[in-house]
């Protein structure tokens, strides 16, 4: 009888190679859909976020029976009024350009920082909140919370060095373009009009305290009129101060520009680290990059003036999309 092998059979090579190739196989199988998961819980917080916003804005106006404004005026040449405007105490005086997110805060829970910063009175340069990091304001699928607050110098509104708080939520100024390759008039084809910044057309538009809104004004009808949407961060569109390339673009929630954009520009046509495939394009990067934008694959959110929140899909009719960010254009949504 031959003596018996008490010793246990180990693992060929060959058996350990093919386990770990299983293995292999399904993290890469269950890879994207972890992913895929995590987007989705980030995409509902940013749409919680906005939802917070709406109903912030929507507070405000039945407190004070106007819409949260932006207090722009434009005025590049005066030297210290380059955060923008309005100048109320005259010409030379310092710049108040506080943005409709600077004037929503009471609204969401922020009123202790809306005092401390003297919000609307004191300009900007002098306030000492500037830096303030506001959850509410910051989508988790971006980069913006990992730069937020940011060390900025010589950006195009701002010529000295602050930190500034950031925000990935901009106001639906309207629909307009000047610039190619979307340029875009008013409704009524006025080419006068076409200017975005001094005759916005839409909820929130960056002259808006010139004759400030109410929801009265929302002629289209709130449901049909976006308010806010989505901007992703990118740093060298957050801190480039050349002329005619990225003025506006700074993701600051205190200042009018920083915090609005128009709808005249296709939904993610300009993704941070998507080149625009036109190369004329990069000579004046803002000409896309001034519209509204975000990391969710597919789309951007936007918070609509009766406080709904739409997920916008890039692939919208053009007409469609502009016609959702005028408040009176009277446009047929195709």
């Amino acid at each position: 009888m031959s003596p018996r092998n008490d010793r246990s059979r180990g693992f060929t090579l060959v058996e350990l190679l093919v386990v770990i190739a299983i293995i292999g196989v399904l993290v890469a199988l269950l890879l994207p859909a972890v992913q895929a998961a995590r987007e989705a819980a980030r995409r509902s917080q940013c749409t919680n976020n906005l939802r917070q916003i709406g109903l912030g804005v929507q507070n405000y106006e039945s407190g004070k029976k106007e819409i949260p404004y932006n207090h722009y005026s434009g005025n590049y040449g005066i030297p210290d009024t380059f955060w923008g405007g309005p100048q109320v105490n005259g010409p030379g005086m310092p710049c108040r350009a506080w943005s409709w997110l600077a004037m929503t805060l009471p609204y969401l829970e922020q009123a202790s920082l809306y005092q401390r910063g003297g919000i609307p009175a004191t300009p900007l340069a002098q306030s000492r909140i500037l830096d303030a990091v506001i959850p509410e304001f910051q989508c988790p699928s971006d980069e913006l919370p990992n730069n937020n607050p940011i060390s900025r110098s010589n950006t195009w509104y701002i010529k000295q060095i602050v930190s500034l708080g950031l925000s990935n939520y901009d106001g639906v100024m309207g629909a307009q373009s000047n610039v190619p390759p979307f340029v875009n008039p008013n409704a009524d084809g006025d080419p006068s009009l076409m200017e975005p910044w001094f005759n916005g057309n839409g909820i929130m538009a960056i002259f808006a305290w010139q004759s400030p809104l109410d929801f009265n004004n929302v002629e289209d009808g709130t449901s049909r009129t976006m308010m806010a949407g989505e901007q992703a961060f990118e740093l060298s569109r957050a801190s480039c101060g050349e002329e005619g390339k990225c003025y506006g673009l700074g993701y600051s929630w205190a200042h009018s520009v920083e915090a609005s954009a128009t709808a005249a520009i296709p939904p993610n046509t300009a993704v941070p680290g998507v080149p625009y495939p036109d190369p004329s394009v990069a000579t004046y990067p803002y000409r896309t990059e001034f519209g509204f934008n975000s990391m969710h694959p597919g789309g951007v959110n936007f918070v609509y003036a009766d406080g709904s929140v739409h997920f916008i899909e890039d692939g919208i009719e053009l007409g469609t999309y502009r016609a959702l960010g005028t408040i009176k254009g009277g446009e047929t949504l195709q």
